[in-house]
Protein backbone atom coordinates (compact mmCIF):
# COMPACT_ATOMS: atom_id res chain seq x y z
CA UNK A 1 0.00 0.00 0.00
CA UNK A 2 1.38 3.41 -0.94
CA UNK A 3 -0.42 6.43 0.49
CA UNK A 4 0.57 9.88 1.73
CA UNK A 5 -2.33 9.61 4.20
CA UNK A 6 -2.27 7.04 6.99
CA UNK A 7 -3.14 7.22 10.71
CA UNK A 8 -2.63 9.30 12.77
CA UNK A 9 -3.45 11.55 9.80
CA UNK A 10 -7.25 11.88 9.67
CA UNK A 11 -9.48 11.79 6.62
CA UNK A 12 -11.20 9.43 4.25
CA UNK A 13 -8.11 8.14 2.42
CA UNK A 14 -6.24 7.54 5.67
CA UNK A 15 -9.15 5.57 7.13
CA UNK A 16 -9.64 3.61 3.90
CA UNK A 17 -5.99 2.54 3.58
CA UNK A 18 -5.74 1.55 7.25
CA UNK A 19 -8.99 -0.40 7.41
CA UNK A 20 -8.46 -2.13 4.06
CA UNK A 21 -4.91 -3.10 5.03
CA UNK A 22 -6.06 -4.48 8.36
CA UNK A 23 -8.90 -6.44 6.75
CA UNK A 24 -6.53 -7.92 4.16
CA UNK A 25 -4.20 -9.01 6.98
CA UNK A 26 -7.18 -10.71 8.65
CA UNK A 27 -7.70 -12.65 5.40
CA UNK A 28 -4.14 -13.97 5.66
CA UNK A 29 -2.41 -11.54 3.30
CA UNK A 30 0.91 -9.84 4.05
CA UNK A 31 0.55 -6.06 3.85
CA UNK A 32 3.30 -3.45 3.82
CA UNK A 33 2.38 0.24 3.94
CA UNK A 34 4.60 3.04 2.65
CA UNK A 35 3.54 6.45 3.90
CA UNK A 36 5.06 9.79 4.80
CA UNK A 37 6.78 10.31 8.12
CA UNK A 38 5.19 13.06 10.16
CA UNK A 39 7.31 15.51 12.19
CA UNK A 40 6.07 13.89 15.41
CA UNK A 41 7.15 10.41 14.31
CA UNK A 42 10.68 9.22 15.06
CA UNK A 43 10.55 5.61 13.84
CA UNK A 44 11.03 4.99 10.12
CA UNK A 45 9.60 1.46 10.49
CA UNK A 46 6.93 0.05 12.80
CA UNK A 47 4.73 -3.04 12.96
CA UNK A 48 1.05 -2.48 13.69
CA UNK A 49 -1.69 -5.09 13.69
CA UNK A 50 0.25 -7.43 11.36
CA UNK A 51 1.16 -4.57 8.99
CA UNK A 52 4.73 -3.52 8.20
CA UNK A 53 4.69 0.28 8.03
CA UNK A 54 7.54 2.15 6.34
CA UNK A 55 7.66 5.91 6.88
CA UNK A 56 9.42 8.16 4.40
CA UNK A 57 10.49 11.69 5.32
CA UNK A 58 9.37 13.71 2.31
CA UNK A 59 11.25 16.91 1.55
CA UNK A 60 10.65 20.12 -0.35
CA UNK A 61 7.43 20.78 -2.25
CA UNK A 62 4.53 18.41 -2.95
CA UNK A 63 5.24 18.16 -6.73
CA UNK A 64 8.52 16.44 -5.80
CA UNK A 65 6.95 13.81 -3.55
CA UNK A 66 6.26 11.34 -6.36
CA UNK A 67 9.91 10.96 -7.31
CA UNK A 68 10.98 10.51 -3.68
CA UNK A 69 8.33 7.86 -3.12
CA UNK A 70 9.32 6.06 -6.33
CA UNK A 71 12.98 5.92 -5.29
CA UNK A 72 11.99 4.60 -1.86
CA UNK A 73 9.86 1.83 -3.39
CA UNK A 74 12.78 0.82 -5.64
CA UNK A 75 15.03 0.65 -2.58
CA UNK A 76 12.59 -1.53 -0.65
CA UNK A 77 11.61 -3.91 -3.46
CA UNK A 78 14.21 -6.60 -2.61
CA UNK A 79 13.11 -6.52 1.02
CA UNK A 80 9.34 -6.42 0.53
CA UNK A 81 9.04 -8.45 -2.71
CA UNK A 82 5.44 -7.45 -3.36
CA UNK A 83 2.96 -9.24 -5.61
CA UNK A 84 0.94 -6.02 -5.95
CA UNK A 85 1.70 -2.33 -5.47
CA UNK A 86 -1.49 -0.46 -4.60
CA UNK A 87 -1.26 3.33 -4.82
CA UNK A 88 -3.88 5.54 -3.15
CA UNK A 89 -4.19 9.11 -4.37
CA UNK A 90 -2.59 10.82 -7.34
CA UNK A 91 0.67 12.20 -5.89
CA UNK A 92 2.53 8.85 -5.67
CA UNK A 93 1.82 8.17 -9.36
CA UNK A 94 3.99 11.13 -10.37
CA UNK A 95 7.43 9.72 -11.14
CA UNK A 96 6.27 6.11 -10.72
CA UNK A 97 8.22 3.74 -12.99
CA UNK A 98 8.33 0.37 -11.20
CA UNK A 99 8.49 -2.51 -13.67
CA UNK A 100 7.56 -6.14 -13.16
CA UNK A 101 4.98 -5.65 -10.37
CA UNK A 102 1.29 -5.04 -11.19
CA UNK A 103 0.19 -1.54 -10.22
CA UNK A 104 -3.26 -0.95 -8.71
CA UNK A 105 -4.53 2.60 -8.32
CA UNK A 106 -7.51 3.82 -6.30
CA UNK A 107 -8.93 7.13 -7.49
CA UNK A 108 -10.17 8.52 -4.18
CA UNK A 109 -10.58 12.23 -4.21
CA UNK A 110 -12.91 14.96 -5.34
CA UNK A 111 -9.78 16.81 -6.46
CA UNK A 112 -9.86 14.54 -9.52
CA UNK A 113 -13.41 15.64 -10.30
CA UNK A 114 -12.38 19.28 -9.96
CA UNK A 115 -9.56 18.71 -12.46
CA UNK A 116 -12.05 17.18 -14.90
CA UNK A 117 -14.44 20.10 -14.48
CA UNK A 118 -11.69 22.65 -15.09
CA UNK A 119 -10.43 20.75 -18.13
CA UNK A 120 -7.61 22.19 -20.20
CA UNK A 121 -4.95 20.56 -22.33
CA UNK A 122 -2.27 20.42 -19.63
CA UNK A 123 -4.53 18.89 -16.97
CA UNK A 124 -5.83 16.24 -19.36
CA UNK A 125 -2.33 15.48 -20.61
CA UNK A 126 -1.15 14.98 -17.03
CA UNK A 127 -4.07 12.66 -16.24
CA UNK A 128 -3.44 10.65 -19.41
CA UNK A 129 0.22 10.22 -18.46
CA UNK A 130 -0.60 9.15 -14.90
CA UNK A 131 -3.51 6.87 -15.74
CA UNK A 132 -1.60 4.90 -18.36
CA UNK A 133 0.52 3.41 -15.54
CA UNK A 134 -1.94 1.19 -13.55
CA UNK A 135 -3.07 -2.26 -14.66
CA UNK A 136 -6.11 -2.02 -12.35
CA UNK A 137 -8.08 1.18 -11.71
CA UNK A 138 -10.35 1.19 -8.64
CA UNK A 139 -12.69 3.85 -7.27
CA UNK A 140 -15.01 4.12 -4.24
CA UNK A 141 -17.78 5.69 -6.35
CA UNK A 142 -18.92 5.11 -9.90
CA UNK A 143 -18.41 8.81 -10.59
CA UNK A 144 -14.71 8.52 -9.71
CA UNK A 145 -14.44 5.54 -12.05
CA UNK A 146 -15.34 7.66 -15.06
CA UNK A 147 -12.30 8.75 -17.07
CA UNK A 148 -12.87 11.10 -20.06
CA UNK A 149 -10.43 9.19 -22.28
CA UNK A 150 -9.58 5.53 -22.94
CA UNK A 151 -7.26 3.76 -20.47
CA UNK A 152 -5.85 0.26 -20.70
CA UNK A 153 -6.44 -0.61 -17.04
CA UNK A 154 -9.27 -2.83 -15.90
CA UNK A 155 -11.76 -0.70 -13.91
CA UNK A 156 -13.77 -1.72 -10.85
CA UNK A 157 -16.05 0.07 -8.41
CA UNK A 158 -15.34 -1.01 -4.82
CA UNK A 159 -16.97 1.17 -2.16
CA UNK A 160 -15.49 2.38 1.08
CA UNK A 161 -16.24 0.25 4.10
CA UNK A 162 -16.84 0.56 7.82
CA UNK A 163 -15.84 -1.42 10.92
CA UNK A 164 -19.25 -2.82 11.84
CA UNK A 165 -17.93 -4.06 15.20
CA UNK A 166 -16.53 -0.68 16.21
CA UNK A 167 -19.52 1.37 15.06
CA UNK A 168 -22.78 0.23 16.62
CA UNK A 169 -25.59 1.70 18.68
CA UNK A 170 -24.71 2.21 22.36
CA UNK A 171 -27.60 3.02 24.69
CA UNK A 172 -25.40 4.24 27.53
CA UNK A 173 -23.46 6.56 25.21
CA UNK A 174 -26.76 7.91 23.90
CA UNK A 175 -27.93 8.89 27.39
CA UNK A 176 -24.60 10.41 28.39
CA UNK A 177 -24.05 12.37 25.17
CA UNK A 178 -27.60 13.69 24.94
CA UNK A 179 -27.39 14.84 28.55
CA UNK A 180 -24.11 16.63 27.85
CA UNK A 181 -25.73 18.35 24.85
CA UNK A 182 -28.74 19.48 26.90
CA UNK A 183 -31.21 17.42 24.89
CA UNK A 184 -34.52 16.13 26.20
CA UNK A 185 -36.11 12.82 25.20
CA UNK A 186 -38.44 14.45 22.68
CA UNK A 187 -35.69 16.27 20.80
CA UNK A 188 -34.72 14.81 17.43
CA UNK A 189 -31.00 15.17 16.72
CA UNK A 190 -29.46 15.32 13.27
CA UNK A 191 -25.68 14.83 13.12
CA UNK A 192 -23.17 15.99 10.52
CA UNK A 193 -19.53 14.85 10.82
CA UNK A 194 -17.30 16.36 8.13
CA UNK A 195 -14.90 19.14 7.35
CA UNK A 196 -16.53 22.49 6.75
CA UNK A 197 -15.25 22.98 3.21
CA UNK A 198 -17.14 23.99 0.08
CA UNK A 199 -17.35 20.52 -1.49
CA UNK A 200 -19.11 19.12 1.59
CA UNK A 201 -22.06 21.48 1.14
CA UNK A 202 -22.57 22.24 4.84
CA UNK A 203 -23.52 25.86 4.13
CA UNK A 204 -26.57 24.54 2.24
CA UNK A 205 -27.71 22.67 5.35
CA UNK A 206 -27.27 25.88 7.36
CA UNK A 207 -29.39 27.79 4.84
CA UNK A 208 -31.99 25.02 4.71
CA UNK A 209 -32.72 25.41 8.42
CA UNK A 210 -34.84 28.48 7.66
CA UNK A 211 -37.25 26.17 5.82
CA UNK A 212 -37.50 23.32 8.36
CA UNK A 213 -40.84 22.77 10.09
CA UNK A 214 -40.10 20.45 13.02
CA UNK A 215 -39.69 22.41 16.26
CA UNK A 216 -38.16 19.38 18.02
CA UNK A 217 -35.23 19.22 15.61
CA UNK A 218 -31.72 19.96 16.84
CA UNK A 219 -28.43 19.79 14.89
CA UNK A 220 -24.95 18.66 15.92
CA UNK A 221 -21.98 19.54 13.68
CA UNK A 222 -18.58 17.95 14.26
CA UNK A 223 -15.76 19.24 12.09
CA UNK A 224 -13.84 22.37 11.25
CA UNK A 225 -12.70 24.17 8.16
CA UNK A 226 -12.66 27.46 6.25
CA UNK A 227 -16.47 27.69 6.10
CA UNK A 228 -16.88 27.38 9.88
CA UNK A 229 -17.64 31.07 10.50
CA UNK A 230 -20.11 31.32 7.62
CA UNK A 231 -21.94 28.16 8.71
CA UNK A 232 -22.09 29.35 12.32
CA UNK A 233 -23.38 32.79 11.34
CA UNK A 234 -26.06 31.29 9.12
CA UNK A 235 -27.23 28.90 11.83
CA UNK A 236 -27.32 31.73 14.36
CA UNK A 237 -29.57 33.63 11.99
CA UNK A 238 -32.01 30.81 11.14
CA UNK A 239 -31.62 28.15 13.85
CA UNK A 240 -30.48 29.99 16.99
CA UNK A 241 -30.25 27.94 20.20
CA UNK A 242 -31.00 24.74 18.29
CA UNK A 243 -27.53 23.72 17.12
CA UNK A 244 -24.14 22.74 18.55
CA UNK A 245 -20.80 23.00 16.75
CA UNK A 246 -18.05 20.97 18.45
CA UNK A 247 -15.25 21.68 15.97
CA UNK A 248 -12.77 19.00 14.93
CA UNK A 249 -12.48 15.84 17.01
CA UNK A 250 -10.35 12.72 16.86
CA UNK A 251 -12.02 9.89 14.98
CA UNK A 252 -12.63 7.70 18.01
CA UNK A 253 -14.03 10.62 20.00
CA UNK A 254 -16.82 11.02 17.45
CA UNK A 255 -18.19 7.49 17.87
CA UNK A 256 -20.49 8.02 20.90
CA UNK A 257 -22.10 11.06 19.28
CA UNK A 258 -23.56 8.85 16.54
CA UNK A 259 -25.51 6.96 19.21
CA UNK A 260 -26.81 10.27 20.56
CA UNK A 261 -28.22 11.18 17.15
CA UNK A 262 -31.43 10.12 15.41
CA UNK A 263 -30.33 10.62 11.79
CA UNK A 264 -27.34 11.83 9.75
CA UNK A 265 -27.08 14.42 6.99
CA UNK A 266 -24.78 14.32 3.92
CA UNK A 267 -25.26 17.59 1.99
CA UNK A 268 -22.17 17.05 -0.18
CA UNK A 269 -21.54 18.53 -3.60
CA UNK A 270 -18.86 15.90 -4.28
CA UNK A 271 -18.44 12.60 -2.42
CA UNK A 272 -17.27 9.02 -2.79
CA UNK A 273 -18.91 6.31 -0.68
CA UNK A 274 -19.08 8.58 2.36
CA UNK A 275 -17.20 7.09 5.31
CA UNK A 276 -19.06 9.32 7.76
CA UNK A 277 -22.30 8.13 6.17
CA UNK A 278 -21.25 4.50 6.61
CA UNK A 279 -20.30 5.14 10.23
CA UNK A 280 -23.74 6.62 10.85
CA UNK A 281 -25.43 3.68 9.10
CA UNK A 282 -23.46 1.17 11.18
CA UNK A 283 -24.76 2.97 14.28
CA UNK A 284 -28.32 2.40 12.98
CA UNK A 285 -28.98 5.91 11.72
CA UNK A 286 -31.05 6.80 8.65
CA UNK A 287 -29.66 9.32 6.18
CA UNK A 288 -30.60 12.34 4.15
CA UNK A 289 -28.04 12.87 1.41
CA UNK A 290 -27.44 14.38 -2.00
CA UNK A 291 -27.53 12.63 -5.37
CA UNK A 292 -23.77 12.85 -5.94
CA UNK A 293 -20.91 10.37 -6.17
CA UNK A 294 -21.35 7.29 -3.99
CA UNK A 295 -24.08 8.65 -1.70
CA UNK A 296 -26.94 7.08 -3.71
CA UNK A 297 -25.34 3.68 -3.03
CA UNK A 298 -25.90 4.29 0.69
CA UNK A 299 -29.54 5.38 0.56
CA UNK A 300 -32.47 3.22 -0.47
CA UNK A 301 -35.24 5.77 -0.88
CA UNK A 302 -38.04 5.28 1.62
CA UNK A 303 -36.20 2.44 3.38
CA UNK A 304 -33.23 3.99 5.17
CA UNK A 305 -33.43 7.61 4.06
CA UNK A 306 -34.07 10.08 1.27
CA UNK A 307 -32.02 11.71 -1.48
CA UNK A 308 -32.09 15.38 -2.44
CA UNK A 309 -30.55 17.50 -5.16
CA UNK A 310 -27.12 18.99 -4.41
CA UNK A 311 -26.96 22.71 -3.50
CA UNK A 312 -30.76 22.79 -3.27
CA UNK A 313 -31.67 24.20 0.14
CA UNK A 314 -35.41 23.76 -0.37
CA UNK A 315 -35.15 20.13 -1.46
CA UNK A 316 -32.80 19.35 1.44
CA UNK A 317 -35.23 20.85 3.95
CA UNK A 318 -38.16 18.97 2.42
CA UNK A 319 -36.32 15.63 2.59
CA UNK A 320 -35.33 16.22 6.23
CA UNK A 321 -38.97 16.96 7.08
CA UNK A 322 -40.05 13.86 5.16
CA UNK A 323 -37.59 11.70 7.07
CA UNK A 324 -38.70 13.11 10.42
CA UNK A 325 -42.25 11.96 9.63
CA UNK A 326 -41.03 8.38 9.04
CA UNK A 327 -40.21 5.55 11.45
CA UNK A 328 -36.59 6.49 12.27
CA UNK A 329 -35.87 3.27 14.15
CA UNK A 330 -37.05 1.08 11.27
CA UNK A 331 -35.06 3.17 8.79
CA UNK A 332 -32.00 2.92 11.06
CA UNK A 333 -32.31 -0.85 11.32
CA UNK A 334 -32.29 -1.03 7.52
CA UNK A 335 -29.12 1.12 7.45
CA UNK A 336 -27.40 -1.32 9.79
CA UNK A 337 -28.48 -4.29 7.69
CA UNK A 338 -27.11 -2.64 4.54
CA UNK A 339 -23.74 -2.20 6.25
CA UNK A 340 -23.61 -5.85 7.33
CA UNK A 341 -24.61 -7.05 3.86
CA UNK A 342 -22.49 -4.77 1.68
CA UNK A 343 -20.09 -2.42 3.45
CA UNK A 344 -18.34 -4.22 6.31
CA UNK A 345 -14.57 -4.15 5.75
CA UNK A 346 -14.13 -7.95 5.48
CA UNK A 347 -16.50 -7.92 2.49
CA UNK A 348 -14.70 -4.95 0.93
CA UNK A 349 -11.33 -6.67 1.44
CA UNK A 350 -12.57 -9.83 -0.29
CA UNK A 351 -13.80 -7.78 -3.26
CA UNK A 352 -10.44 -5.99 -3.42
CA UNK A 353 -8.52 -9.26 -3.23
CA UNK A 354 -10.62 -10.69 -6.06
CA UNK A 355 -9.82 -7.60 -8.13
CA UNK A 356 -6.09 -8.03 -7.38
CA UNK A 357 -6.23 -11.58 -8.68
CA UNK A 358 -7.32 -10.33 -12.11
CA UNK A 359 -3.91 -8.70 -12.66
CA UNK A 360 -1.46 -10.93 -10.73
Amino acid sequence: MVSLDFPPTVGGISAHVYELSRALCDLGQRVCVISRQLPSQTDAFVKRESMDIYRLRLRWAAPLYGGQINRFIHKKLPEIQPDIIHVHGMAPLEGYNIKGVPLVYTNHTSGYLQRIQKGGFRRMALLRRLFEKPQLFLAPSRELLEVPFPIAAEKAYIPNGVDAKKYHFDGRARSEMRSSLGLSDDHVLGILTRRLVAKNGVIHLARATRLLNNDRLRLLLIGDGPESDDVSACLEQYFADRFTMLGAKNHDDIIPYYSAADFSILPSLMEATSISGLEAMATSLPLVGTRVGGIPDLIEEGKNGFLCNPADDKDLAEKIDTLLAADLKAFGAHSRQMVEDNFAWPKIARRTLAAYETVV
